[in-house]
């Protein structure tokens, strides 16, 4: 009868199995720390490509409302065509004069198109969050807010831009803006246009239309006002939040 003998398995100390252990959490904790590294690195370029393109946005804008703005000098001059309606009656007044403050002051004006692709993806997308620095967030939300506002400005000032415009059809024949062989007109040039030797007349001659007029025309300065007051705010504001965010990201 033969007997078999157990081969016997040296046990491994403890020691061994909690090296074993500190290797596998060292590999899975370094893996972890290249991860979350990496994601950091992602998070921090984009950060910097969204500020890049957040300024080249401001300084597209702030171009354009340099020549939006110059526009703010011709709307003025609608008190000219107020005060000279105000001031007359249909016995004393100059229709050459009205004629041309109509074309020259009370044409639309111009429109601030906004460049809000950055901000809309940093507000829409949820990527606000990429954006570390506090100060920074605060001042592309107040940039957000203050674009609302002249949007919606905007707005109201062509929204009532058509009825000043409906009711002069009712008082201006646009056929005398039209030159031809026999009618050589300039609307640049205000002594050139007043020399004319017959003045062009009014579709009415209810003074009232023309005092009706007078009104809309002033209640659509007010509102151009305001908007250009707000586009001057804009530009001041757009303008410094460059310098400060490139101050901010060090930038040139």
């Amino acid at each position: 009868m033969e007997v078999h003998h157990h081969t016997h398995t040296a046990r491994k100390k403890w020691t061994h199995y909690f090296w074993e252990f500190l290797m596998l959490f060292l590999a899975v904790f370094c893996g972890f720390l290249a991860e979350y590294e990496l994601e950091h690195k992602i998070e921090k370029d984009r950060e910097k490509q969204y500020i890049i393109s957040m300024i080249k946005e401001l300084e597209a804008d702030t171009a354009q409302l340099k020549n939006v703005l110059k526009d703010s000098v011709r709307v003025h001059g609608i008190d000219s065509l107020v005060r000279y309606i105000n001031t007359h009656d249909l016995t004393n007044l100059d229709t050459r004069l009205l004629y041309y403050y109509k074309r020259k002051y009370l044409s639309s004006v111009r429109e601030m198109n906004f460049s809000k692709n950055t901000l809309s993806q940093l507000k829409n997308a949820g990527n606000m969050r990429l954006i570390r620095k506090k100060n920074v967030v605060d001042s592309l939300n107040k940039l957000d807010n203050k674009i609302s506002e002249i949007e919606m400005q905007m707005e109201l000032v062509y929204y009532h831009y058509q009825f000043h415009i409906l009711h002069g059809a009712e008082i201006f024949n646009e056929w005398y803006y039209y030159p031809d062989s026999t009618r050589k007109r300039n609307f640049t040039d205000e002594q050139q246009f007043l020399n004319q030797p017959v003045a062009p007349p009014l579709i009415t001659k209810d003074y009232q239309q023309l005092l009706k007029y007078s009104n809309l025309a002033s209640n659509w300065r007010g509102l151009v006002r305001n908007y250009h007051r707000k586009l001057t705010t804009n530009y001041t504001f757009s303008s410094e939040l460059i310098g400060f965010i490139k101050k901010e990201y060090r930038l040139k």
